[in-house]
């Protein structure tokens, strides 16, 4: 039993750092058939509270086990309670920490966030090097943060891998490209973390766990995590955000018009996969 529980927190701990997927269910909430979760990469550094670098609403219906990811573009412009103006959606978490850019998520999207987890990046290159790395299919050449990434199979570090998630501007893509690549990211770390191979490195990923990952889930409300992942990969969903860049005042935003809002709503929600849009 310790040792399913000692699984259980590192499966956790992966679903977050990497894909934002938990499969939770609440003792309060056993009845529920689906969950909402926000995931937050945090870049934090000394004297700097930091900013959400990535934002990731996850749907989850546990009776059919489909699961879908949406990537919030951290340029979206909303309103974030106590500013006078709106401002970019990664600023909420920079005046407000956790609470305010979940409250500040629930109200773009109009919809309830039952559960949250908080990332530190570091904890994501750590992770990453933890397990040995990763493999990608690199889609097309192109060169960042002083790292030169090939097309075609690539092996990715932690460094390298956090680099290679948050490259935007020269993809041709855009934050669809970029989420695409985090996908990618996503699924190899997922398919290592389930491995028994991970099973040493269980005590180190504990470790970076408790270093670097802030949640209101705990063991409790997750016990049937394991029961879950235990069946094999999940299969994933990408729900994108529609909008259009626009200079307001000067400044670079992502605008999403309410009719996208619904419809994104409709298409997290909706009882059968739909096609990505």
């Amino acid at each position: 039993m310790k040792f399913k529980y000692t699984l259980l927190s590192v499966l956790i701990f992966l679903g977050c750092v990497l894909t934002g997927v938990l499969y939770v269910f609440s003792e309060k909430k056993v009845e529920a058939k689906e969950f909402n979760m926000l995931v937050m990469g945090v870049d934090e550094r000394e004297e700097d509270t930091g900013r959400s670098d990535v934002l990731m609403v996850v749907h989850f219906n546990s009776e059919n086990g489909h699961l879908k990811m949406m990537p919030i573009p951290r340029d979206t412009r909303v309103k974030i309670k106590g500013q006078a103006e709106m401002e970019k959606i990664n600023h909420a978490y920079k005046y407000g920490g956790i609470k305010l850019t979940v409250d500040t998520v629930e109200q773009f999207l109009n919809m309830p966030i039952d559960y949250y987890v908080k990332v530190n990046m570091e904890g994501f290159k750590a992770v990453v090097d933890e397990i040995g790395g990763v493999t990608v299919d690199n889609p097309f050449p192109f060169t960042f943060a002083s790292y030169l990434f090939p097309q075609g199979e690539t092996n990715l570090n932690g460094e390298k891998a956090l680099a290679y998630v948050r490259m935007r501007h020269e993809d041709p893509k855009g934050d669809i490209g970029r989420n695409e690549r985090q996908k990618q990211v996503v699924e190899a770390l997922l398919d290592k973390g389930m491995s028994m191979s991970t099973v040493a490195n269980l005590p180190n990923l504990l470790n970076i766990t408790k270093q670097y990952v802030d949640t209101n889930v705990t063991i409790k409300d997750a016990l049937a995590v394991y029961n879950v992942m235990e069946k094999g990969k999940p299969t994933f969903e990408t729900v994108h955000v529609e909008g259009e860049t626009q200079i307001v005042d000067g400044t670079w935003y992502y605008i999403v018009k309410d009719q996208e809002k619904e419809h994104i709503k409709a298409m997290l929600h909706g009882d059968n996969p739909s096609e990505e849009h």
